[in-house]
């Protein structure tokens, strides 16, 4: 138990620390790279240069979580290593398994915990940063929503040129009616569509495309259980909706600008990118097990930020592959990380046996 809390607290402390230093250092570049932009927008520019970094401090944390996961994996490794503290520990009767399993679990809940700080805290952070953007990063301006988004709602496919004032607003609608063997029975155009007490309340409306001729109508109505709030969402890119929000949206009410399969995968990326932080202590004991007998600390790092590397470029592929639809979402999400964990496993298991 001793000898589990003293590895334990290593590695978190250089997590931690490495964490704060990425952060910090890639903070600082983004804003060089966008403080005219900010600026320009007006403001107060202390208050101005503040905000932003208040609102993009959340993304970049989720970003740099897992590789100072893995930095401060190998540092921890390479320096109880040095100091034969690694010897140490096996002589006292602990497993190279046991070692890195326990390294394993407080990834696992760093995952949980940035899971939850993703889900709640980045994703109100991104879309607050994009409203903003959206105005040009004036204070008071007018935040331009979304534009071409694709509703569908039982028989019907929902059309919205744009999107505004948190999806109260819509411009340029068309619905297409669906008939018999999922025909085109009807189609509507709607220029304007504005939410009033618990319906919309339509602007020029015409019949412009079906079974019968193109006329204008008289009483336009709308029967639809979509509100704003649903508009609003499905404006939304997948990194600024939570994972209930995804799982609604796109499950329930088949809402979307993109395929169906395009959301599933966000949906299981929610779940698998966090997962990455419970991977990482053992690509760094595999770097730091498998290459500690060469005497170069420096080499057992570059390894290990090799092995990292590959694994976010594998990732990153086959996430593309699943938007595309090449691949499931779930293979897409999780492949990866069940292809790195069986081969880091395999290789740990086998540095045990050998008595590395």
């Amino acid at each position: 138990m001793i000898l589990s809390w003293y590895l334990t607290k290593a590695y978190l402390s250089r997590f931690f620390a490495l964490l704060l230093g990425l952060v910090v250092f890639l903070q600082m570049l983004d804003l060089l790279a966008n403080a005219d932009s900010v600026l320009d927008g007006g403001g107060d520019p202390v208050n101005s240069l503040a905000r932003y970094i208040m609102l993009r401090v959340p993304s970049i944390i989720e970003t740099v979580a897992p590789l100072a996961a893995l930095l401060g994996g190998l540092t921890a490794l390479v320096v109880l290593a040095r100091n034969s503290e690694i010897i140490a520990m096996r002589a006292a009767g602990r497993s190279v398994l046991s070692l890195v399993g326990g390294l394993v679990i407080v990834g696992m809940m760093l995952a949980l915990i940035l899971f939850m700080f993703s889900d709640r805290i980045v994703v109100r952070f991104n879309a607050q940063l994009e409203d903003w953007k959206s105005t040009g990063y004036k204070p008071g301006g007018e935040i331009v929503d979304g534009t071409e988004a694709w509703v569908i709602e039982g028989d019907t496919i929902i059309r919205v040129g744009h999107v505004l004032q948190n999806g109260a607003v819509l411009n340029d609608i068309r619905l297409f009616h669906q008939g018999d063997k999922a025909s085109v029975a009807d189609i509507v155009n709607i220029r304007l569509a504005i939410w009033e007490t618990d319906g919309w309340n339509l602007f020029e409306v015409a019949r412009v495309g079906g079974n019968g001729a193109v006329t204008p109508v008289e009483k336009p109505t709308w029967v639809t259980k979509l509100t704003p709030d649903d508009f609003n969402k499905l404006a939304n890119p997948p990194s600024e909706l939570t994972f209930d929000e995804l799982e609604h949206y796109v499950r329930e009410l088949a809402l979307g600008t993109r395929p169906e399969y395009y959301y599933d995968t966000w949906l299981q990326r929610k779940l698998a990118g966090p997962a990455v932080l419970a991977l990482m202590p053992l690509l760094a004991a595999i770097a730091a097990f498998a290459h500690h007998r060469q005497g170069s600390a420096i080499m057992v790092v570059v390894y290990g930020i090799s092995l990292g590397f590959v694994f976010i470029i594998t990732d990153n592929i086959l996430l593309a592959m699943g938007q595309f639809g090449a691949l499931p979402p779930v293979v897409a999400a999780w492949l990866p990380l069940a292809l790195f964990g069986t081969i880091g496993l395999w290789i740990v298991v086998n540095l045990e046996n050998r008595g590395a």
